[in-house]
């Protein structure tokens, strides 16, 4: 951590020259641009402005960059925007720990006491101006622009230079952005607010807010003392008792992060071929059945309607189990040869895996949206379905939800079959 607040982009002011007079935050040095970037890029963490690529919801067959308001320290926005007792509390929990954190890791107490009221003072004007969940719609956040476009409706910001600092790769010449790419902004209104925000507060106030979130966002990857200050947040801002025991956190941090490769070693041990098969054969059964219903049941649609209900039904794409490229060592091995892990450094370990998804995120512009792909890890118990691309995916246990008429091969015993 102390390595990272020495570099340039992500100097914390807060600390004044806790690290060395070397490592001071200098306001003619820093660039909110450059420090966005590589927060994006390095941490995989985006604060004030989130990047992302996922398919256009209007044409999914391909992928586009879509820029969207991020997230805020506290879970919920009311926390910042009411004052009721739990939100009074959980903003007192959170200055607080904003305090704590900044005098551990070097910065003076009445420095870091002044300086972190202002950062949340500032996080607090940031809640103020997100859109709310219920504003959210699919139609409100669906505008296209091009990036100079954007660039002329709010000129207080570089989206261009943005852009291009998080997503081209010199590994890549396929992901050249210039001044005609196209993007979504998922919320103007908010960006609007925000540039006018950022130009009314202070440099040291913004820098200090961004490097917070960077220290919060990693708190828990530090040593037992940062735990246990964190431990005391967490109770009062969740409810939470006790930390996680070390085991546990290190095998769901594996399996959430190397989701194809722990997904191979559950597949390998637990899942066994002919529930896969069952369950294709069971999906194949709804959507018959749901066809069945519609053309001779359903009497409240019209025909034109009808008829694009049951292409759809026919389109959507059932993902049962695990995706077979899992068990193609090759695949597996070429996805992470760029990450090298050592039992001694899990903090290092963190780093390159969140550089890694980053990375990754955002290789998926230029590409066709392949409608096989899987999104998520074959360990999860679960069921989704993705409007964009029509795919329906479920897991090794779907099965269990079910209590099929002894008729069926999904026959567990029971007389009914049920489907929540």
């Amino acid at each position: 951590m102390l390595k990272m607040l020495r570099q340039p982009e992500f100097r914390w002011p807060v600390l004044g020259d806790g690290l060395g007079r070397e490592y001071q935050w200098s306001q003619s040095q820093w660039s909110l641009l450059k420090t966005l970037a590589e927060m994006r890029n390095q941490h995989s963490k985006s604060v004030l402005i989130r990047l992302y690529v996922s398919p256009d919801d209007k044409n999914s067959s391909y992928y586009i960059i879509k820029l969207d308001q991020a997230s805020l320290s506290l879970s919920s926005r009311e926390d910042y925007t009411t004052n009721t007792s739990s939100a009074l509390g959980n903003r007192a929990a959170l200055l607080s720990l904003m305090v704590d954190a900044a005098v551990m890791l070097g910065a003076p107490k009445q420095a870091a006491q002044t300086q972190m009221e202002k950062a949340l003072d500032f996080e607090t004007k940031i809640a103020h101006i997100l859109i709310p969940y219920e504003n959210r719609t699919s139609e409100n956040m669906y505008n296209k622009y091009t990036l100079s476009r954007l660039q002329r409706s709010m000129p207080q910001f570089d989206w261009l230079g943005f852009v291009k600092a998080v997503v081209e790769s010199k590994d890549d010449p396929s992901l050249s952005i210039s001044s005609s790419e196209p993007v979504i902004l998922r919320t103007p209104k908010y960006f609007k607010d925000l540039m006018k925000l950022i130009n009314s507060t202070d440099s040291r106030t913004v820098a200090n807010y961004i490097q917070w979130r960077t220290v919060f966002s990693k708190i828990t990857t530090l040593s037992r003392r940062f735990l246990y200050r964190y431990l005391d947040f967490a109770r009062v801002t969740t409810g939470t008792t006790s930390l996680t025991p070390r085991w546990d956190k290190c095998v769901n941090y594996v399996e959430n992060s190397l989701v194809y490769a722990t997904g191979r070693l559950f597949v390998d041990k637990h899942f066994q071929e002919d529930k896969k098969l069952m369950m294709e054969e069971l999906i194949e059964g709804i959507r018959w059945a749901f066809i069945d219903m519609l053309e001779k049941e359903n009497d409240w649609m019209d025909q034109q309607t009808k008829k694009r209900a049951i292409e759809k039904a026919h389109a959507v794409l059932p993902k049962i189990g695990y995706p077979e490229f899992i068990l193609n060592d090759t695949y597996l091995t070429e996805d992470l040869k760029q990450l090298e892990f050592s039992e001694k450094d899990y903090y290092g370990n963190v780093m390159q895996t969140l550089k890694f998804i980053a990375q990754s995120d955002v290789s998926w512009l230029r590409r066709s949206v392949p409608r096989t792909e899987w999104f998520t890890n074959p360990t999860t118990v679960n069921a989704f379905y993705s409007s964009v691309i029509g795919a329906m995916s479920n897991y090794e246990e779907f099965w269990k939800a079910f209590s099929c008429p002894q008729s069926s091969i999904m026959n567990r015993g029971a007389q009914s079959c049920r489907v929540w």
